[in-house]
């Protein structure tokens, strides 16, 4: 087994946990403006770190910043708190497997946006997600709950963002750049939102919960380096492609931990957002590549 597939394989993994400390936070009693204030505040400090390190600049145009605010706010940002509040009342796998319906938004956006012509396999893909999620929900619409529109409001929102990053000035910017920008951004609004809100003590936790905000941090962190190794290794569509079983992993990690209910219909509807994350990220991926070698 090559390095880059290892690489690949200990991003899904470790990506899959994000969803799992960040319920262990919670769980603790903290809310969800706490859980991403310190996960963000550790990215800011790693994230900069790294830039310093490698005398990366820190320099950015007023536009870039308008474009990193407004896409934090609607985008990067808004998907990790709509993510983190479904967890109040869904479990963490079927809250994660319905935030990986992001593929199918960046699609209808660019389609109905920016006239992009939808393929075969994009439309397919788009019918699996759907049929997934009817699987998931064991097809009885009286069980949608805020719970599973927050976590699908959370792929919308995460859309939003990776079509932010293609089509805004965003894109010219160094990838660890944005991480901390979205990062200072992030840390500073989810402070001021568990002020305004009235959070007792919104800065005082336990030494347990800074560590486990430290992990999440770091894992946010290291996943994107080891992605971007693995891609140099293996190229981007395998990795594309292997990092799609993240969902797969806080599936089986919220039975493990959490004892979360499952059954037939979790893991077919499973199997289905899965395929449809790996159809509509493997023909991005070769899109690009033909873009690129042009």
């Amino acid at each position: 087994m090559s390095k880059g597939v290892v690489a690949a394989i200990c991003a899904a993994f470790s990506a899959g946990m994000i969803p799992i400390f960040t319920k262990l936070m919670m769980n603790a009693g903290l809310t969800s403006a706490q859980v991403l204030f310190f996960r963000y505040m550790w990215v800011f400090i790693m994230a900069g770190g790294w830039m310093m390190i490698r005398k990366k600049s820190f320099r950015i145009t007023r536009k870039q910043l308008c474009a990193l605010f407004f896409f934090t706010v609607a985008g990067y940002g808004g998907a990790t708190f709509l993510l983190a509040s479904s967890f109040n009342f869904l479990p963490v796998g079927m809250a994660t497997m319905l935030y990986f319906t992001y593929p199918m938004f960046v699609m209808l956006i660019m389609t109905l946006l920016f006239k992009e012509k939808p393929t075969k396999i994009k439309t397919a893909s788009l019918l699996l997600a759907v049929f997934g999620i009817l699987w998931l929900m064991n097809f009885d619409f009286s069980i949608v709950n805020i719970g599973s529109v927050l976590a699908v409001g959370a792929g919308l929102a995460y859309g939003v963002y990776l079509v932010g990053i293609r089509k805004s000035s965003m894109k010219n910017m160094d990838n660890m750049a944005i991480v901390f920008y979205l990062a200072g951004i992030s840390c500073v609004l989810f402070f001021c939102q568990g002020c305004l809100t009235g959070t007792p003590d919104f800065l005082t936790i336990g030494p347990l919960e800074l560590f486990y905000g430290l992990i999440l941090g770091f894992i946010t962190v290291f996943v994107l380096g080891v992605v971007a190794f693995a891609i140099k290794a293996i190229g981007p569509t395998k990795t594309s492609l292997i990092i799609s079983f993240e969902a797969v992993v806080s599936l089986v990690m919220g039975i493990l931990v959490f004892s979360e209910p499952y059954g037939v219909n979790t893991w077919v509807g499973s199997i289905l957002m899965t395929l449809s994350v790996i159809f509509i990220t493997r023909e991005n991926t070769e899109e690009a590549l033909v873009t690129a070698e042009k």
